[in-house]
């Protein structure tokens, strides 16, 4: 069962919620997530979110179901009493007799000129009624509209603001994503093209055996020795431990003379090699990312560890089919990324590698490589991570530069692509439990990222991702930090 510390309650809430009104399941994805936190949730306020289904087309009695829903879970405080006051007022207004028409209108105008506690009421309750599609980004607003009507000396409670590292997609704006593709290698090529391109990968592998065969058996062995067996001493049965001998001798009914042997803890781990594929890339830097790829995913398959391979680029050069629809829409101002995105499956981590292998080959071919926007695809890889169920998960991304899109960054500011990737590192090094690192060829990516190296030749990637990955497994796994919210 999933880790609450691991799952987001807003999320859980909010299928839950999906569940009331539409009578739909969690998806299979999501039930282990919904599973971690029903108890709880059912218990402090499901009688709330049973009310909520026969509400569904009252906008404000729904909005104040949901707040009793929110404030049971102690995801906001609760109400001020003097908050029902406005609208029991309003109530009265509406039900005043006709005698008493004309003082009604009157008031009315008047309160057109002068903002009341009841409009900031009916403010607040519009903002309510946003929590039915997302829980997480109405705080935000609640928060900034509140603010902005509020009478000076009136504050009525709300939640806390939120840490902005809870959404890493804050400010970033897709265009459209309906030409994006995740695409497996073999079916960006036929199997002929394939064989061929990996028979020309191992071509280039040739000169380099001894030196990466040195790499793999070195992280094989540093591996393997957290896996050997620890023997528990000082037992009253088991094997008789021949270093306690003289303690027999001196006295045959001496308990406490044996030893159990016992297996090390290791806990499942999965690695995923997030690899740049932007035409940056070309020649060798590609070529030495993936004879590197290939003989880790074979040293770590051996120790049973799985390993994912991922590539990221794009679809087309300076825009593609997206740049097109903007150009149809008139060119709106500002519109975020415009760019065809290209995630590229190499191996995924439930394939052996014999059968994966062909598909590094891919990287050889001309007109594969194009531009890059490595704040989405490093979402991507860490998304396809956190469903994964080994107890250990590392994300390690290999790349040689900045993101990088014409067609986004001449449509948006200079920092545009950068800005985000910054935010999603952020996010993912201080609320996510997946473990972080990075290798930059040519290019100081410890700007970016906590756990990272910089390389200036691409032949010592080999060593610096094997000696890397070895300074992980022996560290200790570090703990993630309670997830109150997911990535947008």
């Amino acid at each position: 069962m999933l880790d609450q510390s691991r799952a987001p309650l807003a999320e859980a809430v909010a299928l839950m919620v999906r569940e009331r009104l539409t009578g739909l399941a969690p998806p299979a994805n999501a039930q282990a997530l919904v599973n971690a936190w029903r108890a709880d949730v059912e218990r402090d306020a499901g009688k709330a979110l049973d009310t909520l289904a026969p509400l569904a087309a009252d906008q404000e009695q729904f909005a104040r179901a949901m707040r009793e829903v929110m404030t049971g879970l102690g995801l906001i405080e609760g109400i001020a009493p003097d908050e029902d006051g406005p609208e029991q007022k309003q109530d009265s207004e509406d039900q005043s007799p006709p005698a008493e028409a004309d003082n009604a209108a009157n008031e009315e105008e008047e309160e057109q000129d002068i903002p009341s506690d009841m409009q900031m009421a009916e403010s607040d309750d519009d903002l309510e009624s946003d929590r039915t599609i997302s829980i997480e980004t109405e705080m935000d607003a609640d928060d900034t509209d509140e603010t902005e009507q509020e009478e000076p000396g009136e504050k009525p409670m709300r939640p806390k603001p939120r840490d902005n590292v809870e959404d890493p997609n804050s400010g970033y704006k897709i265009f459209t994503s309906a030409h994006d593709e995740v695409i497996g290698a073999e079916d960006l090529c036929d199997i002929e093209e394939l064989a061929r391109l990996r028979a020309y990968l191992d071509a280039q592998l040739k000169p380099l055996q001894s030196v990466v065969g040195r790499l793999a058996n070195r992280l094989q062995r540093r591996l393997m020795a957290k896996q050997n067996r620890t023997w528990s001493y000082d037992l009253e049965e088991g094997v008789l431990d021949t270093a306690r001998l003289t303690r027999i001798i001196i006295d045959p009914m001496a308990a406490l003379t044996f030893k159990q042997e016992d297996d090390m803890p290791f806990k499942d781990t999965v690695v995923t090699l997030l690899l740049d594929n932007s035409g940056s890339m070309r020649g060798r830097p590609i070529m030495v990312a993936a004879l590197c790829a290939d003989i880790l995913a074979r040293t770590l398959e051996r120790c049973g560890v799985k390993v994912e391979i991922l590539g990221f680029t794009t679809r087309a050069w300076k825009g593609g089919r997206a740049k097109e629809d903007w150009l149809t829409a008139g060119r709106p101002p500002q519109p975020g990324r415009l760019n065809d995105l290209r995630h590229v499956i190499y191996k995924s981590a439930d394939a052996p590698w014999r059968r994966a292998r062909r598909n590094l080959g891919l990287m050889m071919r001309e007109g594969l490589l194009k531009e890059n926007i490595d704040g989405e695809a490093l979402m991507w890889a860490h998304e396809r991570l956190i469903g994964r169920p080994e107890q250990r998960r590392i994300l390690m991304v290999i790349s040689d530069g900045a993101p990088v899109d014409d067609s986004t960054l001449s449509a948006n500011p200079g920092n545009y692509l950068e800005r985000h990737l910054r935010a999603v590192i952020h996010w993912i090094e201080a609320r996510s439990p997946i473990e972080l690192i990075a290798i930059g060829i040519g290019h100081d990516v410890t700007r970016y990222y906590k756990r990272a190296v910089t390389i200036t030749d691409a032949e010592q990637l080999g060593g610096v991702m094997t000696e890397k990955l070895a300074e992980l497994f022996d560290e200790a796994p570090r703990e993630s930090a309670p997830r109150r919210g997911r990535a947008a």
